[in-house]
This record gives structure tokens, sequence and C-alpha cells, in this order.
């Protein structure tokens, strides 16, 4: 029931967003390519101990923009290095607004939403835990121009995910995501 309430919050959150930036005659469609580091916090509840674990991330991104907005669609594939997590795939949307400071640059901040997958072993168990929960959370960062048609962003996202997997033996609680990113963004305009 939360996953389709989410699903029609980020699909009506695209729609908005696509015709606020279909109103402007200056519009960009958008595709960026991310990698990053993440750090995810867990927690037994059971004990309670906590943990936390380093991340790497791939991720592609769609949208569009306009002078003051920009909207995506997003994907990302995160695997950790130290074995912690099997994976975590995480999907949704953003929204953000722009300070237009330059013509070389522009800073953002914004709001993002989606669904989070996970799977993973807890210390001392053979058996693998999986969570597939909603998550909200916010962005904030810097789009550095290239040129007319690429941007460099960097950019920095929490996403608060607060999910549980109960067990018998023990309950983990999965909380936030810091995640610190680049992304190579590419822009056209579409007639």
């Amino acid at each position: 029931m939360i996953k389709n309430k989410l699903q029609k919050a980020i699909i009506s959150v695209a729609f908005i967003a696509t015709s606020l930036v279909a109103s402007d005659s200056s519009t960009n469609s958008l595709v960026g390519i991310e990698g990053g580091y993440s750090s995810v916090g867990y927690e037994n509840t059971t004990t309670p101990n906590q943990y936390t674990a380093g991340i790497g991330q791939l991720g592609l991104k769609l949208g569009a923009e306009s002078k003051d907005y920009r909207v995506f669609l997003s994907g990302r594939y995160l695997v950790s290095g130290d074995g912690t997590f099997d994976y975590i795939a995480a999907y949704g949307g953003e929204l953000q607004y722009k300070f237009n400071i330059s013509k070389a640059f522009d800073l953002f901040i914004g709001v993002n939403g989606g669904v989070a997958s996970m799977k993973f072993t807890a210390e001392g168990e053979t058996a693998s835990r999986t969570i597939s929960d909603p998550f909200v959370g916010g962005d904030l960062g810097a789009n550095i121009h290239l040129g007319k048609t690429t941007d460099l962003e960097f950019g920095g996202r929490v996403l608060s995910i607060q999910a549980t997997n109960d067990k018998p033996a023990a309950s983990y609680l999965v909380g936030n995501m810091f995640t610190g990113y680049a992304s190579l963004i590419f822009k056209w305009q579409m007639d």
C-alpha cells in the first residue's frame, strides 16, 4: 500500500515538474551517468548494535530542466566492498531548484523519493535478509557547465529508508544512507 502511494506521488511530481519545464522555451532534456560513494547505517535492534557500511555506486538518471528547475527519474546500483550487503538498488525521482549563480555554474537543492531494495547477511547468520521499502530524502550540489551540452555535477544526497527486517533471532533496521557523488550530465533541446 505504501509503495503504491509512493509510486503515485512520484508519477504526480514527474508530471507536475514536466509541465513546469515544458512551459519554458529554454528547456533541455537530460541524461546523467553517476558514480559515488555511500555510507549506510543499520542496527540490530534486538541487541542493540549499530553498524556502518561503505558502498560504491553507479547510476543513470533521465530528466529535463528549465532555467530554474530540474526533474530526474533515476536508478542506482550499489555494491559494498566489504561484502556487508550483497546489493542495494535504489530507484525513484528527484525534483531540484537551481540557483543560477553565474554562466559557469549553478547550485541546486532538492528532494528525492523512491524505493530501496537490498540483500544482506547479518553478522553471525547464514540466511540472507532482504528489504524493499520506500525512502525520502534531499539533494544539495553544484553543476559546472563544461559547455552548452555537458555539465559536471558534484553533489550530496541523504536517503531516509527506515526499513526493518524481522526474524525470530534478531531484527535489523536500515536507517539513513549518505552519498557523495559526481555525475556527467548530457543535455540537448528537443522540438
